[in-house]
């Protein structure tokens, strides 16, 4: 009878527990700003947002992130022009291309702006003028690969027009454009970082090296309109408070076996695989990541080649850096980094 009694109790102690957590788990979910942030990308620069929200920097900046992972880039654009996201990541290409039209659309943050590529042709290729009439992969008209290679072009002297050079679309990962490489599919690439070093290692020719060139280019961003801006103060300031904390995560060394462990999980690898991706992340992000008027600038001049109506947009107008501005100014930047 005793030990009836004693399970009973200890029933109605778990039960209690239970409510008490549950109860607990609805307030602490009732304080967070539900808020949508969407993108297309899905390679390793992804990494901040993956590390945000594992290590639970957006619920400790007051947000309930949902997620929406998009088709392309253009509908990211499209959901934030309709109100149906706050924040997007996208390549600032894209918001140039939104500004030809008037949208609100602005970038508040670049969480990559190195651009370390090499420009990399198949062995029988052994100068620049052999590119003539040649294909080369890229990842889609304007895409970061497409803006490399034309960059590329334009420090060779080339013309991409006058040689009858053929972008060919190969979309996914740079794996893609590296099978494509070896298999003669293509014969140019713009490859990043160490991984152009290697084919350049192994024969390949090495047509340009992005590395010390000087050159920086605005890629992957985030992005929000000014409306969000004005209506949704706190979500905009939670989630650059989160980014900024996740990139000096990702950025001291002693976290490198968690932040590897995140990026094999979040493309599928194994550990040990993760470790160039790692590696290319470490070297890309940017301490503060202030969105760049110069490497926009740079942008914008080559792909008005692509579209003519670049010509009539204002850099400065697609960027806000006083939100990052004002947090350095506040010392939560310093604080975050103290130690490091």
């Amino acid at each position: 009878m005793e030990n009836a009694s004693l399970t009973k109790n200890l029933g109605r102690y778990l039960s209690c527990l239970l409510i008490a957590y549950l109860l607990t788990n609805a307030a602490n979910a009732a304080d967070l700003n539900r808020t949508y942030l969407a993108s297309s990308i899905t390679g390793e620069n992804m990494t901040v947002v993956w590390v945000a929200r594992e290590r639970g920097f957006f619920k400790k900046y007051g947000l309930d992130v949902q997620f929406v992972q998009m088709a392309r880039s253009p509908l990211t654009v499209t959901a934030l022009i309709a109100g149906e996201i706050d924040m997007g990541i996208i390549g600032p290409a894209h918001i140039l291309n939104a500004a030809t039209s008037g949208a609100d659309v602005v970038g508040i943050a670049n969480f990559v702006q190195k651009l370390d590529y090499r420009f990399v042709a198949r062995p029988e290729i052994r100068k620049p003028e052999d590119l003539r009439g040649r294909r080369v992969a890229i990842s889609g008209p304007g895409a970061v690969p497409h803006v490399a290679v034309l960059l590329a072009l334009q420090k060779l002297g080339l013309d991409s027009n006058r040689e009858k050079i053929i972008f060919l679309t190969i979309p996914g990962t740079e794996m893609n454009h590296r099978v494509a490489l070896e298999s003669g599919s293509v014969d140019a690439a713009a490859l990043n970082g160490a991984v152009g070093d290697l084919y350049a290692s192994r024969g390949y020719s090495m047509l340009f090296n992005f590395k010390g060139s000087g050159v920086t280019l605005a890629q992957t961003g985030l992005v929000t309109s000014r409306r969000a801006i004005a209506a949704k103060p706190q979500v905009v300031e939670g989630y650059l408070k989160a980014f900024i904390e996740a990139i000096a995560y990702v950025l001291e060394p002693a976290n490198k076996a968690v932040v590897a462990r995140i990026i094999a999980s979040n493309l599928r690898l194994d550990v040990a695989a993760a470790e160039e991706p790692y590696k290319k992340i470490v070297n890309s992000y940017d301490r503060v990541p202030y969105p760049n008027v110069e490497g926009i600038e740079t942008l914008q001049s080559v792909l008005v080649q692509i579209n003519p109506k670049l010509s009539h947009v204002r850099a400065e107008a697609v960027v806000d850096s006083g939100l990052i501005s004002r947090l350095e100014a506040s010392g939560f930047i310093k604080s975050i980094y103290k130690g490091q």
